[in-house]
């Protein structure tokens, strides 16, 4: 029998965590990544993070010590090169979603004598002024790539191997914002809050759009098809750069219309074909076209996989092995049956169906309600997620998902690999329906194993309260009840600020449906 706690009630124990992972002045809504690199520095400078972050030092395997309900951390200083062990509590894998560059799987990437640069390991010493460059891909970072170095090269050769849709430039300044909107933005706070707000909003307004045969849907495509033909007017080229699946299905790509234009100019080629072979000195084309180029820049995204980049032992799994087979994940968070291990952006993120930070937010803040619990609790030895929730939770998703755009066959990052086990692994609903459904944790969902009494949680029985000499010992004498709201429903009203806004047409009260 465990001897009682001389602590008060949920008194906190000492806990250790491992965390594997990754403004106002910003010049342009689609920031640079050395504008946002310089905002993270500078927040973690101004909040004291860095005394909590061990940058350049790579997870190489982790596993779980059973008996002493821990994990195992080795890691490699990357600037010494030298190896090292730690261990923790709760090991929480947020190493991303867009992290791991993929080159092209094509034959002789090796063999090619000029410089080769992907869009996320990008060489900056590289001059691209008067060269000849080859450029794989039409996707996100290939719209983003094009316009910023046509003016430069002597000439492009861009390989669309698939059409996507685009959005019309954000404003006739092509993104940009003038010295005065970034004076007022660093001055006035609130103005950074309004236009926060203004494109949260109208990013959470069209998630339907997403779902098969609505009218958003059909009115997106004629809408976003009528604006990429006013850019590319030749009816031939059009058939190549127009899709012909559903929006969304593929990631929609902000101001890319500013790559249509620069395709239109006389130094850049369209190859629309994607890249079967790469020799010494180019590409050679699906048809058979050999391009020479002096520069490859591979515009060809991340591994989506989902693999972990390192071994995750835990009762005689390897999470490497087990998600190349099968992926077990869990509302982006849960790993199944792995005991005190999360994931941040995992499986099943709503990450390519509106706004994302706060997704992340919130899966941060599932995380710390386990922390809390397992720090409140002493007698707890681990919580892992139960097989059979997995399961279900997997099972539907993917009938939801068949009601989704993304199951649609238009090869994307979120539905190709074939360890996912399913057309996609995106969530399957909008970013305010993963927020609710994060909001409070389902605790059932998982087994919590004990090493003690599970009820030392109790202590010596006094409350947190006594233990303050500040609090107020009646506090629960008032004029009104302000406690927290006992329905799910009305917690999500209070939260949501309901009333505070005009009222809008909801979704239940449309035709989701188009006409035929």
């Amino acid at each position: 029998m465990d001897p009682p706690k001389t602590e008060a009630i949920f008194n906190e124990r000492f806990v250790k965590i491992i965390c594997v992972g990754a403004g106002a002045d910003f010049s342009s809504v689609l920031a640079s990544s050395d504008e946002i690199k310089e905002y993270f520095e500078g927040f973690a400078v101004k909040y004291g993070l860095l005394k909590h972050i061990k940058t350049e030092h790579q997870v190489v395997e982790t596993s779980w010590d059973q008996a002493k309900g821990q994990w195992n951390v080795k890691v490699t200083d990357l600037k010494s090169d030298t190896t090292t062990e730690d261990w923790c509590h709760i090991l929480i894998h947020a190493t991303g979603y867009l992290n791991k560059p993929a080159w092209p799987s094509v034959p002789g990437l090796e063999k090619f004598k000029g410089p080769k640069l992907h869009s996320a390991k990008w060489d900056k010493s590289v001059s691209l002024d008067g060269k000849d460059v080859l450029l794989i891909g039409s996707g996100a970072s290939s719209v983003q790539i094009l316009p910023t170095i046509q003016p430069r090269v002597k000439s492009v050769k861009v390989f669309v191997r698939t059409p996507r849709w685009t959005l019309p430039s954000v404003n006739s300044k092509k993104g940009k914002f003038s010295p005065e909107e970034i004076d007022k933005f660093v001055s006035d706070p609130d103005s950074v809050m309004k236009l926060r707000l203004e494109n949260e909003r109208t990013l959470n307004s069209f998630f339907t759009m997403y779902m098969k045969g609505t009218v958003l849907q059909k009115q997106a495509r004629e809408h976003l098809e009528s604006e990429m033909k006013k850019v590319v007017i030749d009816e031939q080229v059009q058939k190549k750069l127009v899709p012909d699946f559903p929006v969304g299905c593929k990631r929609i790509l902000p101001s890319g219309d500013q790559f249509l234009y620069a395709i239109k100019n006389d130094n850049v080629q369209a190859i629309y074909s994607g890249v079967k072979e790469i020799t010494e000195t180019g590409c050679i084309s699906d048809d058979g076209q050999h391009y020479k180029g002096d520069v490859i820049i591979a515009a060809t995204g991340f591994d989506t996989s989902f693999i972990p980049r390192y071994p995750i032992h835990f009762k005689g799994h390897n999470l490497q092995e087990d998600w190349s087979t099968s992926i077990t994940g869990y509302m982006g968070v849960g790993i199944s049956e792995c005991p005190n291990s999360f994931t941040l952006a995992g499986p099943w993120s709503p990450i390519s169906n509106g706004p994302v930070i706060a997704p992340i937010e919130a899966q941060a803040d599932f995380v710390c309600a386990f922390i809390d619990k397992y720090q409140t609790e002493p007698g707890m030895h681990s919580m892992s997620l139960k097989a059979a929730a997995c399961y279900d939770f997997k099972s539907y998703m993917a009938q939801v998902t068949q009601k989704m755009v993304w199951s649609d066959n238009c090869r994307h990052s979120h539905n190709i690999k074939p360890n996912w086990g399913q057309s996609s692994i995106t969530w399957p609903g909008s970013t305010l329906h993963y927020l609710e459904a994060m909001r409070e944790p389902r605790f059932e969902d998982y087994d919590f194993e004990y090493s003690g009494n599970r009820f030392a949680w109790l202590g010596n029985g006094l409350s947190q309260t006594e233990w303050d000499p500040t609090a107020d010992l009646a506090y629960y004498v008032r004029d009104e009840d302000d406690g927290r709201h006992l329905s799910r429903s009305a917690r999500t009203k209070a939260i949501s600020k309901s009333g505070s806004q005009p009222p809008r047409e909801l979704h239940r009260q449309a035709k989701l449906a188009a006409k035929s």
